[in-house]
């Protein structure tokens, strides 16, 4: 026979499945460090999906800031913590103007809380300042003593202004602090 045709002989004492092992082993082999390197290259994406997302979401919540900020300067609200503590130093300060003796440094007070008045109302902040007897308004005004009256007409009305408020537009700054008159029947007329 020729050499192509001749069949192989195997020697007895080894066995197909012999032959097999190695091939298997290398097989199983390359079957694993294919699956350590799945795993290598997912953990990898997990990784890099993990700082991408939260990349992501730092500058979205940046730009989220950032419009927030656009909005209030739209609204005019970018100055109010300024303007509030401008207010407020006119508020607690300019009835003590008052109690200065010297003229002349009486005088350049009343100017400085003049200006800063001028100031306030250059930016849109206009005074709440109730006098006895106007009805309390209950936006801009904070009741701290209610009294007692008789008089129907008085109920809810200014018994005495404690400050000076402060509102922009429909936005409160600094509350009035008022002491309001309250109607209260008395207890004859309740038994009656």
């Amino acid at each position: 026979m020729s050499d192509c045709t001749e069949e192989k002989e195997m020697p007895q004492d080894e066995s197909p499945s012999d032959e097999v092992k190695p091939d298997l082993t290398a097989l199983a082999a390359a079957v694993q460090s294919i699956a350590d390197s799945t795993a290598k290259t997912s953990k990898e994406i997990y990784e890099l999906h993990k700082l991408y997302h939260n990349e992501y979401a730092k500058r979205l919540t940046a730009m989220q800031e950032e419009l927030e900020r656009y909005r209030e300067i739209e609204k005019g609200r970018a100055f109010d913590g300024i303007l509030t503590e401008i207010a407020r130093m006119y508020s607690d300060n300019v009835f003590a103007v008052d109690d200065i003796a010297d003229e002349k440094t009486q005088k350049r007070f009343r100017y400085m809380f003049l200006d800063m008045l001028q100031l306030l109302e250059n930016n849109g902040v206009f005074k709440q300042e109730s006098k006895q007897g106007d009805k309390r308004n209950t936006r801009y005004c904070q009741v701290t003593e209610r009294i007692p009256t008789d008089d129907p007409n008085l109920h809810d009305t200014v018994a005495k202004s404690l400050n000076i408020g402060f509102y922009i537009e429909n936005r409160t700054l600094i509350k009035e602090m008022v002491r309001v008159f309250v109607f209260e029947t008395n207890k004859e007329d309740k038994e009656n």
